[in-house]
């Protein structure tokens, strides 16, 4: 089962694309010390399916003012735009409330969205699905509540193929528990390669 205990306070999704994966890990590696001295506990990144250089990075915190103090900091902008980074960074900051997430390989992932009516009902439905995920091929995931909208369920789900996770969001089953967990918006979903996890 997804971890219950031992969550971190905070996490946050940062967007953004890059002219080169390796150039910019080998400077986003670099930077681990100060990524620490901000709380940040680890990282976790997604690579976009379709562009492999369209990034989002999983950063669990011990608390936010922390971490965007450190966003915020004169040095970084440099920093990311010597590491390559091209975009504007898009920044999606959850609570996390279970995790059973595969962190030492890579693997097929997506991110889902969408609101719920309630989400502490949506939660409980969700974890009673949790035999069934695994069922359809399900290897890791993750679930989280926006920290700006409180109505909204980010899940994070790894498989084996990205067929499996395809066959997934269309199984009658899944789209049953997902009516009956009360979700009230259409899911906005992307398609990664997950991996590159440290824990800090």
């Amino acid at each position: 089962m997804p971890d219950t205990e031992s969550l971190p306070a905070v996490a946050l999704v940062l967007s953004f694309d890059v002219a080169d994966f390796e150039t910019w890990k080998s400077s986003f590696d670099a930077y681990r010390s100060q990524r620490q001295a901000a709380g940040i506990l680890g990282h976790h990144i997604n690579r976009g399916k379709d562009n492999p250089n369209s990034l989002s990075v999983y950063l669990p915190a011990t608390d936010r003012a922390g971490v965007e103090a450190f966003f915020a900091s004169a040095a970084l902008p440099e920093a990311m735009k010597a590491a390559g980074v091209t975009t504007t960074p898009r920044f999606m900051w959850m609570t996390p409330v279970r995790e059973a997430v595969v962190w030492d390989r890579e693997t097929p992932a997506f991110i889902v969205t969408h609101a719920v009516a309630d989400f502490d009902a949506w939660l409980q439905v969700y974890d009673g699905a949790f035999e069934l995920r695994r069922s359809q091929g399900v290897v890791g995931e993750a679930a989280n509540r926006s920290l700006d909208d409180p109505s909204v369920a980010i899940v994070y789900h790894q498989a084996e193929s990205f067929d499996a996770l395809e066959a997934l969001i269309t199984n009658p089953e899944i789209l049953a528990v997902m009516e009956k967990a009360g979700v009230v918006s259409q899911p906005e979903v992307s398609w990664h390669i997950s991996g590159w996890g440290e824990r800090y």
